[in-house]
Protein backbone atom coordinates (compact mmCIF):
# COMPACT_ATOMS: atom_id res chain seq x y z
CA UNK A 1 0.00 0.00 0.00
CA UNK A 2 1.23 3.55 -0.99
CA UNK A 3 1.56 6.02 1.53
CA UNK A 4 -1.44 8.26 -0.24
CA UNK A 5 -4.05 5.13 -0.06
CA UNK A 6 -3.17 5.04 3.38
CA UNK A 7 -4.02 9.06 3.70
CA UNK A 8 -7.25 8.80 2.21
CA UNK A 9 -8.39 5.50 4.13
CA UNK A 10 -7.59 7.71 7.21
CA UNK A 11 -9.46 10.72 6.20
CA UNK A 12 -12.43 8.39 5.44
CA UNK A 13 -12.92 7.65 9.42
CA UNK A 14 -15.69 9.93 10.69
CA UNK A 15 -14.59 8.92 14.41
CA UNK A 16 -11.17 9.44 13.47
CA UNK A 17 -10.77 13.66 14.51
CA UNK A 18 -7.13 15.50 13.80
CA UNK A 19 -6.16 15.03 17.41
CA UNK A 20 -7.09 11.42 17.34
CA UNK A 21 -4.93 11.13 14.01
CA UNK A 22 -2.00 13.14 15.31
CA UNK A 23 -2.13 10.75 18.44
CA UNK A 24 -2.35 7.72 15.80
CA UNK A 25 0.42 8.63 13.66
CA UNK A 26 3.13 9.46 16.66
CA UNK A 27 2.34 6.23 17.91
CA UNK A 28 2.42 3.61 15.25
CA UNK A 29 5.13 5.32 12.81
CA UNK A 30 3.25 7.18 9.78
CA UNK A 31 -0.26 6.85 7.77
CA UNK A 32 0.55 3.31 5.95
CA UNK A 33 1.48 2.05 9.68
CA UNK A 34 -1.49 3.44 11.09
CA UNK A 35 -3.90 2.37 8.35
CA UNK A 36 -2.61 -1.71 8.57
CA UNK A 37 -2.79 -1.45 12.03
CA UNK A 38 -4.55 -4.02 14.07
CA UNK A 39 -7.25 -3.37 16.07
CA UNK A 40 -5.56 -3.76 19.09
CA UNK A 41 -2.59 -1.66 18.63
CA UNK A 42 -5.56 1.12 17.87
CA UNK A 43 -6.75 -0.17 20.99
CA UNK A 44 -3.73 0.72 23.06
CA UNK A 45 -3.44 3.57 21.77
CA UNK A 46 -7.03 5.16 21.15
CA UNK A 47 -9.03 2.60 23.89
CA UNK A 48 -11.14 -0.47 23.26
CA UNK A 49 -14.02 1.07 22.63
CA UNK A 50 -12.75 4.01 20.17
CA UNK A 51 -10.75 1.14 18.28
CA UNK A 52 -13.64 -1.05 17.43
CA UNK A 53 -15.57 1.85 16.11
CA UNK A 54 -12.62 2.95 13.90
CA UNK A 55 -12.37 -0.71 13.03
CA UNK A 56 -15.76 -0.95 11.68
CA UNK A 57 -15.56 2.66 9.62
CA UNK A 58 -12.37 0.95 8.29
CA UNK A 59 -14.34 -2.19 7.21
CA UNK A 60 -16.80 0.06 5.32
CA UNK A 61 -14.32 1.56 3.04
CA UNK A 62 -12.02 1.22 0.40
CA UNK A 63 -9.16 3.63 -0.39
CA UNK A 64 -8.27 1.68 -3.89
CA UNK A 65 -12.09 2.00 -4.67
CA UNK A 66 -12.59 5.97 -3.38
CA UNK A 67 -9.22 6.51 -5.84
CA UNK A 68 -10.45 4.59 -9.02
CA UNK A 69 -13.84 6.82 -8.82
CA UNK A 70 -11.94 10.22 -8.36
CA UNK A 71 -9.52 9.40 -11.75
CA UNK A 72 -13.00 8.05 -13.22
CA UNK A 73 -14.38 12.49 -12.45
CA UNK A 74 -11.26 13.23 -12.94
CA UNK A 75 -10.91 14.59 -9.39
CA UNK A 76 -7.00 14.73 -8.32
CA UNK A 77 -6.08 13.84 -4.62
CA UNK A 78 -3.75 16.17 -2.44
CA UNK A 79 -2.18 14.49 0.46
CA UNK A 80 -1.12 16.65 3.27
CA UNK A 81 2.63 15.42 2.66
CA UNK A 82 2.61 16.09 -0.65
CA UNK A 83 4.33 18.18 -3.19
CA UNK A 84 1.53 20.28 -4.33
CA UNK A 85 -0.71 20.52 -1.31
CA UNK A 86 -0.96 24.23 -0.87
CA UNK A 87 1.33 25.46 2.02
CA UNK A 88 -0.81 27.46 3.53
CA UNK A 89 -3.23 24.77 4.80
CA UNK A 90 -0.15 22.55 5.42
CA UNK A 91 0.51 25.34 8.00
CA UNK A 92 -2.94 25.19 9.93
CA UNK A 93 -2.86 23.71 13.52
CA UNK A 94 -5.83 20.73 12.11
CA UNK A 95 -4.63 20.86 8.19
CA UNK A 96 -6.64 18.20 6.27
CA UNK A 97 -4.67 14.98 5.75
CA UNK A 98 -6.21 14.79 1.99
CA UNK A 99 -7.58 17.37 -0.26
CA UNK A 100 -9.83 16.48 -3.25
CA UNK A 101 -9.37 18.32 -6.47
CA UNK A 102 -11.60 19.19 -9.04
CA UNK A 103 -9.81 21.38 -11.99
CA UNK A 104 -6.73 23.51 -11.45
CA UNK A 105 -5.07 25.01 -8.70
CA UNK A 106 -2.87 27.85 -9.79
CA UNK A 107 0.16 29.06 -7.85
CA UNK A 108 -1.59 32.60 -8.43
CA UNK A 109 -4.70 31.64 -6.91
CA UNK A 110 -3.37 31.57 -3.31
CA UNK A 111 -3.76 33.39 -1.43
CA UNK A 112 -6.98 34.93 -2.96
CA UNK A 113 -9.70 37.17 -1.53
CA UNK A 114 -12.64 35.41 0.12
CA UNK A 115 -16.00 36.29 -0.31
CA UNK A 116 -18.48 34.60 2.35
CA UNK A 117 -22.16 35.37 3.46
CA UNK A 118 -25.21 34.39 4.61
CA UNK A 119 -27.63 31.82 2.51
CA UNK A 120 -30.59 33.70 3.11
CA UNK A 121 -29.11 36.97 1.61
CA UNK A 122 -30.92 39.94 0.40
CA UNK A 123 -30.70 41.35 -3.19
CA UNK A 124 -28.57 44.10 -1.72
CA UNK A 125 -25.91 41.30 -0.49
CA UNK A 126 -26.17 38.88 -3.49
CA UNK A 127 -25.55 42.56 -5.95
CA UNK A 128 -22.90 43.37 -3.68
CA UNK A 129 -21.13 40.18 -3.73
CA UNK A 130 -21.19 39.49 -7.18
CA UNK A 131 -20.23 43.03 -7.78
CA UNK A 132 -17.19 42.61 -5.34
CA UNK A 133 -16.13 39.19 -6.86
CA UNK A 134 -16.22 40.58 -10.17
CA UNK A 135 -13.86 43.48 -9.52
CA UNK A 136 -11.75 41.54 -7.86
CA UNK A 137 -11.57 38.95 -10.45
CA UNK A 138 -11.24 41.45 -12.72
CA UNK A 139 -7.73 42.71 -11.02
CA UNK A 140 -6.68 39.43 -11.50
CA UNK A 141 -7.64 38.21 -7.69
CA UNK A 142 -8.97 35.12 -7.61
CA UNK A 143 -12.21 34.59 -5.03
CA UNK A 144 -12.95 31.89 -2.70
CA UNK A 145 -15.88 31.12 -1.54
CA UNK A 146 -18.11 28.02 -0.42
CA UNK A 147 -20.60 26.94 -3.11
CA UNK A 148 -23.49 27.32 -0.68
CA UNK A 149 -26.76 29.28 -2.03
CA UNK A 150 -26.48 33.30 -1.11
CA UNK A 151 -23.88 35.02 -0.72
CA UNK A 152 -21.10 32.21 -1.66
CA UNK A 153 -22.95 31.69 -5.21
CA UNK A 154 -23.02 35.38 -5.94
CA UNK A 155 -19.48 35.39 -5.33
CA UNK A 156 -18.73 32.83 -7.41
CA UNK A 157 -20.89 33.60 -10.41
CA UNK A 158 -19.34 37.21 -10.22
CA UNK A 159 -15.74 36.19 -10.22
CA UNK A 160 -16.58 33.81 -13.09
CA UNK A 161 -17.61 36.79 -15.32
CA UNK A 162 -13.85 38.37 -15.24
CA UNK A 163 -11.59 36.00 -13.87
CA UNK A 164 -11.31 32.46 -11.66
CA UNK A 165 -12.57 31.90 -8.22
CA UNK A 166 -12.20 28.65 -5.88
CA UNK A 167 -14.98 26.45 -4.29
CA UNK A 168 -14.07 25.17 -0.72
CA UNK A 169 -17.08 22.46 -0.47
CA UNK A 170 -18.79 21.39 3.14
CA UNK A 171 -19.76 17.86 1.11
CA UNK A 172 -17.35 15.37 -1.14
CA UNK A 173 -17.23 16.56 -4.27
CA UNK A 174 -19.23 14.01 -5.75
CA UNK A 175 -22.23 15.51 -3.56
CA UNK A 176 -22.13 19.10 -3.94
CA UNK A 177 -24.34 21.21 -1.84
CA UNK A 178 -27.44 22.25 -2.58
CA UNK A 179 -28.47 19.75 -5.36
CA UNK A 180 -29.08 21.26 -8.69
CA UNK A 181 -25.15 22.93 -8.01
CA UNK A 182 -23.64 20.61 -10.79
CA UNK A 183 -23.29 23.24 -13.14
CA UNK A 184 -22.37 26.16 -11.55
CA UNK A 185 -19.27 23.57 -10.04
CA UNK A 186 -18.44 22.57 -13.40
CA UNK A 187 -18.24 26.32 -14.24
CA UNK A 188 -15.72 26.90 -11.34
CA UNK A 189 -13.65 23.76 -12.27
CA UNK A 190 -13.32 25.02 -15.71
CA UNK A 191 -12.39 28.51 -14.20
CA UNK A 192 -10.77 27.84 -11.15
CA UNK A 193 -11.16 24.86 -8.84
CA UNK A 194 -13.25 22.71 -5.94
CA UNK A 195 -11.68 22.05 -2.91
CA UNK A 196 -12.92 19.15 -0.50
CA UNK A 197 -11.10 17.35 2.39
CA UNK A 198 -14.14 15.15 2.69
CA UNK A 199 -14.24 11.36 0.83
CA UNK A 200 -16.21 11.98 -2.64
CA UNK A 201 -19.53 11.02 -1.43
CA UNK A 202 -19.17 12.71 1.93
CA UNK A 203 -22.93 14.71 2.75
CA UNK A 204 -23.18 17.81 4.19
CA UNK A 205 -24.07 18.14 7.90
CA UNK A 206 -23.62 20.14 11.00
CA UNK A 207 -20.12 20.13 11.27
CA UNK A 208 -18.70 19.77 8.11
CA UNK A 209 -19.86 23.26 6.72
CA UNK A 210 -17.97 25.16 10.04
CA UNK A 211 -14.66 22.74 9.52
CA UNK A 212 -14.70 23.55 6.03
CA UNK A 213 -14.85 27.53 6.73
CA UNK A 214 -10.91 27.10 8.12
CA UNK A 215 -10.13 26.28 4.82
CA UNK A 216 -11.50 28.81 3.14
CA UNK A 217 -10.02 31.33 5.59
CA UNK A 218 -6.72 29.19 5.16
CA UNK A 219 -6.56 29.67 1.80
CA UNK A 220 -6.86 33.86 1.48
CA UNK A 221 -5.13 36.91 2.41
CA UNK A 222 -8.16 38.14 3.82
CA UNK A 223 -12.36 37.30 4.01
CA UNK A 224 -15.33 39.75 3.29
CA UNK A 225 -18.31 38.87 4.65
CA UNK A 226 -20.88 40.62 3.02
CA UNK A 227 -24.08 39.84 4.74
CA UNK A 228 -24.42 37.65 7.93
CA UNK A 229 -26.99 37.31 10.97
CA UNK A 230 -25.85 36.86 13.97
CA UNK A 231 -25.66 33.25 14.20
CA UNK A 232 -24.28 32.57 10.67
CA UNK A 233 -21.48 30.12 9.50
CA UNK A 234 -19.43 33.14 7.65
CA UNK A 235 -18.68 35.10 11.28
CA UNK A 236 -17.06 31.66 11.95
CA UNK A 237 -15.09 31.67 9.01
CA UNK A 238 -14.07 35.12 10.17
CA UNK A 239 -13.20 34.23 13.26
CA UNK A 240 -11.13 31.71 11.59
CA UNK A 241 -8.69 34.66 9.88
CA UNK A 242 -8.55 36.23 12.85
CA UNK A 243 -6.65 33.22 14.35
CA UNK A 244 -4.58 33.21 11.41
CA UNK A 245 -3.69 36.77 11.30
CA UNK A 246 -5.96 37.64 8.22
CA UNK A 247 -8.17 40.54 7.49
CA UNK A 248 -11.78 40.65 7.98
CA UNK A 249 -13.26 43.17 6.14
CA UNK A 250 -17.51 43.75 6.66
CA UNK A 251 -19.92 45.56 4.37
CA UNK A 252 -22.23 47.38 5.97
CA UNK A 253 -25.92 46.92 5.82
CA UNK A 254 -29.33 48.50 6.88
CA UNK A 255 -29.60 48.31 10.81
CA UNK A 256 -33.11 47.29 10.68
CA UNK A 257 -31.87 43.97 8.61
CA UNK A 258 -31.29 40.66 10.04
CA UNK A 259 -28.93 40.07 7.25
CA UNK A 260 -26.91 42.61 8.74
CA UNK A 261 -26.67 41.91 11.97
CA UNK A 262 -23.07 40.15 12.33
CA UNK A 263 -21.77 42.01 9.29
CA UNK A 264 -22.56 45.23 11.17
CA UNK A 265 -20.79 43.82 14.84
CA UNK A 266 -17.81 43.17 13.00
CA UNK A 267 -17.18 46.22 12.24
CA UNK A 268 -18.40 48.26 15.36
CA UNK A 269 -15.08 45.09 16.46
CA UNK A 270 -12.44 46.86 14.09
CA UNK A 271 -13.19 44.69 10.65
CA UNK A 272 -12.79 47.10 8.26
CA UNK A 273 -16.33 48.64 6.39
CA UNK A 274 -16.13 47.77 2.88
CA UNK A 275 -18.05 50.24 0.17
CA UNK A 276 -15.95 49.50 -2.99
CA UNK A 277 -13.08 47.05 -4.08
CA UNK A 278 -10.90 49.47 -3.50
CA UNK A 279 -11.03 49.46 0.06
CA UNK A 280 -9.88 46.26 0.29
CA UNK A 281 -7.45 46.42 -2.40
CA UNK A 282 -5.57 49.36 -0.08
CA UNK A 283 -4.74 46.60 2.39
CA UNK A 284 -2.97 44.84 0.03
CA UNK A 285 -0.60 47.10 -2.08
CA UNK A 286 1.31 44.62 -4.04
CA UNK A 287 -1.87 43.83 -5.20
CA UNK A 288 -2.15 46.79 -7.07
CA UNK A 289 0.04 45.44 -9.83
CA UNK A 290 -1.89 42.59 -10.56
CA UNK A 291 -3.09 42.90 -14.09
CA UNK A 292 -6.90 42.20 -15.25
CA UNK A 293 -7.65 38.44 -15.55
CA UNK A 294 -9.72 38.87 -18.92
CA UNK A 295 -11.48 42.46 -19.87
CA UNK A 296 -14.63 42.53 -18.77
CA UNK A 297 -17.45 42.20 -20.91
CA UNK A 298 -18.39 45.86 -22.60
CA UNK A 299 -21.54 47.02 -21.37
CA UNK A 300 -24.46 47.57 -23.56
CA UNK A 301 -25.39 50.65 -25.44
CA UNK A 302 -28.68 52.13 -24.36
CA UNK A 303 -30.92 54.25 -25.50
CA UNK A 304 -32.23 57.70 -24.07
CA UNK A 305 -34.59 56.08 -22.07
CA UNK A 306 -33.31 52.98 -21.18
CA UNK A 307 -30.04 54.55 -19.89
CA UNK A 308 -32.45 56.96 -17.99
CA UNK A 309 -34.67 53.96 -16.06
CA UNK A 310 -31.04 52.19 -15.52
CA UNK A 311 -29.47 55.29 -14.11
CA UNK A 312 -32.76 55.26 -11.10
CA UNK A 313 -31.98 51.33 -10.65
CA UNK A 314 -29.31 50.78 -7.82
CA UNK A 315 -28.95 48.26 -4.69
CA UNK A 316 -32.63 49.66 -3.73
CA UNK A 317 -35.09 47.82 -5.54
CA UNK A 318 -37.75 49.99 -7.51
CA UNK A 319 -41.29 49.21 -8.57
CA UNK A 320 -42.86 49.86 -11.90
CA UNK A 321 -45.01 52.61 -10.60
CA UNK A 322 -42.66 54.75 -8.82
CA UNK A 323 -40.10 54.15 -11.65
CA UNK A 324 -43.26 55.82 -14.06
CA UNK A 325 -43.54 58.52 -11.75
CA UNK A 326 -39.57 59.70 -12.00
CA UNK A 327 -39.18 59.04 -15.42
CA UNK A 328 -42.53 60.04 -17.10
CA UNK A 329 -42.66 56.88 -19.37
CA UNK A 330 -45.84 54.70 -19.72
CA UNK A 331 -46.35 51.56 -18.34
CA UNK A 332 -46.35 49.78 -22.00
CA UNK A 333 -42.77 51.45 -22.72
CA UNK A 334 -41.35 50.70 -18.61
CA UNK A 335 -42.37 47.29 -18.97
CA UNK A 336 -40.17 46.60 -22.58
CA UNK A 337 -37.42 48.84 -21.11
CA UNK A 338 -37.31 46.19 -18.23
CA UNK A 339 -37.59 43.36 -20.06
CA UNK A 340 -34.58 44.57 -22.55
CA UNK A 341 -32.32 45.10 -19.25
CA UNK A 342 -33.01 42.00 -17.90
CA UNK A 343 -32.11 40.03 -21.16
CA UNK A 344 -28.74 42.32 -21.28
CA UNK A 345 -28.33 40.91 -17.78
CA UNK A 346 -28.26 44.67 -16.38
CA UNK A 347 -30.90 44.62 -14.23
CA UNK A 348 -32.92 41.62 -12.04
CA UNK A 349 -36.18 41.36 -11.17
CA UNK A 350 -36.90 40.79 -7.43
CA UNK A 351 -39.78 40.13 -4.70
CA UNK A 352 -43.23 42.09 -5.21
CA UNK A 353 -42.15 42.98 -9.19
CA UNK A 354 -39.62 45.45 -8.16
CA UNK A 355 -36.36 45.67 -10.29
CA UNK A 356 -32.58 46.60 -9.32
CA UNK A 357 -29.24 46.08 -10.89
CA UNK A 358 -27.52 43.14 -11.52
CA UNK A 359 -24.36 44.40 -11.87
Amino acid sequence: MDRKLAWVGLNALPSLTPRRLRILLSSLGGPVEAWRAPRASWARVLGEELAAKLDRERAGFSPEKELERAERLGVKILTWDGPDFPPSLRELPDPPPVLYLLGELREEDLPGIAIVGTRRCTSYGRLVARRLARELAARGMTVISGLAPGIDRAAHQGALEAGRTVAVLGTGLARPYPAGSEKLLGEIAAAGAALSEFPLEQPGSQWTFPRRNRLIAGLSLGVVVVEAPARSGALITADYALEQGKEVFAVPGPITSQASVGTNHLIREGAKLVTSVEDILEEYPHLSRLSPAREPAPAPTLDAEAQAVYDLLGLEPLGIAELGERTGLSHARLSQILVELQLAGLIQETAGRKYMRAR
